[in-house]
C-alpha cells in the first residue's frame, strides 16, 4: 500500500479530502490553551481542548516528544503535540 503524507492549505477545520487526516497542534507545557490556530479548533470541535487539559493534569506521558491523537470525526484526528520553541529552550535551559 502506498501511503503519503499530503500538505493542504486552507481551513483546517473543514478537510474535504478522502481518507484519514491529522491535524497537528503544538502544545506548550504548562497547560494553558487559547491562543491563535486552536481558537478555531476548540470552535470546532471540543474534545481537543478536553483530552489536552486531562493529559496535562494526569502527567502521563506529558513530555517533550509526546503525541495525544484526539479523534474528532470518523476520519480526523487532532495530534496534540509538545514539540514548540518553548518547551525546547525550557528543557534544555
Amino acid at each position: 500500500m502506498n501511503q503519503n503524507i499530503v500538505f493542504l492549505k486552507g481551513d483546517a477545520t473543514s478537510l474535504n479530502k478522502e481518507g484519514t487526516k491529522i491535524i497537528a497542534h503544538i502544545c506548550n507545557d504548562i497547560g494553558g490553551w487559547g491562543k491563535g490556530f486552536i481558537l478555531a479548533l476548540s470552535k470546532r470541535w471540543q474534545q481537543p481542548e478536553k483530552e489536552y487539559r486531562k493529559w496535562f493534569k494526569e502527567g502521563k506521558d506529558f513530555h517533550l516528544g509526546g503525541v495525544q491523537f484526539v479523534q474528532v470525526r470518523e476520519d480526523i484526528f487532532v495530534a496534540n503535540t509538545k514539540h514548540d520553541l518553548l518547551i525546547l529552550q525550557k528543557s534544555h535551559s
